[in-house]
């Protein structure tokens, strides 16, 4: 019996986390237009190493996508949040957010309290550090849950999205040899893990 409570998540769930630079905030139908718009200007960019842009070719896609998350979260196997920029008051005139780009956690494995983790984030937003805060407080949320480890790979030809992965204290562990298929062609990815004990 005790094993069976142990499968289950201790409290899954998908709120805002507040952060320094950035805010994660689950995605709702108030942010289907924008963020179509986010991956549509990068959309040659996210395609160099990722597999789905072609298929969010319109609004109604990504509605579909937001509504699929959702139910993943619903059934405590995964979350989507919006990546979302602090905006200050001196550079526009009021403080805002703008959405730089997604992070997920799947594969959520309650019995082996395990997940993978993966993020994005549009052109534009690159290398100023937004990825990995985004990733520091999903991992955060994510032992918060309950979970132990995490997990996440980048494809050995996108060195940025390995040092993301380094930065935010994830240990490399291997070559996932041939991991994926893009564009027609099998690529290596290097995996990494994040343990609930070495986080800080």
């Amino acid at each position: 019996m005790n094993d069976l409570l142990d499968d289950e998540p201790c409290e899954f769930l998908v709120q805002e986390v507040d952060g320094e630079r950035v805010v994660l905030r689950p995605l709702g139908e108030p942010d289907v237009q924008s963020l179509f718009e986010l991956i549509d200007e990068s959309r040659d960019f996210l395609s160099e190493h990722l597999p789905w842009p072609d298929e969010c070719s319109s609004a109604e896609d990504v509605a579909s996508r937001i509504e699929s998350w959702d139910m993943q979260a619903q059934m405590a196997n995964g979350a989507c949040w919006g990546i979302f920029e602090k905006i200050p008051a001196e550079k526009s005139g009021e403080p805002h957010e703008k959405i730089a780009g997604c992070i997920m956690l799947g594969w959520v494995q309650w019995k082996h309290r395990s997940a993978t983790v993966s993020y994005w984030l549009g052109a534009s937003y690159c290398g100023r550090g937004l990825a990995t805060e985004a990733l520091l407080l999903i991992a955060g949320e994510a032992f918060a849950m309950g979970l132990n480890r995490l997990e996440l790979s980048a494809s050995v030809n996108n060195p940025k999205s390995a040092a993301v992965a380094r930065r935010a204290g994830f240990s490399e562990e291997g070559i996932c040899r041939e991991y994926e298929r893009i564009h027609g062609h099998f690529e290596d990815h290097l995996r990494f893990s994040l343990l609930a004990k070495d986080f800080c």
